[in-house]
């Protein structure tokens, strides 16, 4: 049995309400999100909504860049999760995507503000901003990386060890074989 869908002009007045910071309509509030999580969910997803103020503030008015930037960002996010990504790695990835994002707005900026008569303090910090924008998305590169090293397991040597290895003869060169060269180290 499917669950009846809430009235939207009720949902709609109580936001509006919570939104201009109504105390009396938090009982409502609640009741109406736990009725449906998918509500708090989406809404409450900061790094969705830093994602689409980064992405509004890069494309602008501009749907077509908008909507094709949105796109890779799913492509992006599709390509990193992959199959079995923990909720750690779900979150740092969310992390590189809006570090990325504006990465390029600030490459962008930069890059549009070559205009000869740009200050030299607006062009330092246009830059300042491109390089730690650059310093942030390689840490949080880093930092997925990291954790996905640390959640993998490792083979131990032990492991390796019970793994059967095919002896295949040593190649020979001309009339001498390979074994016991002696190798500097």
């Amino acid at each position: 049995m499917e669950k009846p869908l809430p009235n939207v002009e009720y949902l709609r007045e109580l936001v509006q309400r919570a939104q201009a910071g109504d105390h009396t309509v938090l009982p409502e509030l609640r009741k109406a999100l736990d009725g449906d999580p998918s509500l708090w969910q989406i809404y409450g997803d900061l790094a969705a909504q830093a994602q689409a103020s980064w992405l509004h503030l890069l494309a602008g008015k501009d749907l077509m860049l908008h909507e094709s930037v949105a796109r890779k960002l799913d492509e992006m996010r599709t390509e990193l999760c992959g199959a079995g990504s923990s909720p750690l790695e779900k979150l740092l990835i969310e992390r590189v995507l809006a570090c990325w994002v504006q990465t390029c707005y600030s490459d962008c900026s930069y890059a549009q503000s070559r205009d000869p008569k740009a200050s030299p303090a607006v062009l330092r910090e246009l830059q300042h901003r491109q390089d730690s924008s650059q310093r942030r998305l390689l840490d949080a590169i880093k930092k997925l990386a990291l954790v996905r090293k640390l959640l993998r397991p490792s083979v131990s040597p032990l492991q390796l060890a019970a793994v059967p290895v095919d002896e295949a003869p040593v190649p020979r060169v001309g009339r001498k074989s390979l074994r016991g060269v002696p190798v500097a180290n």
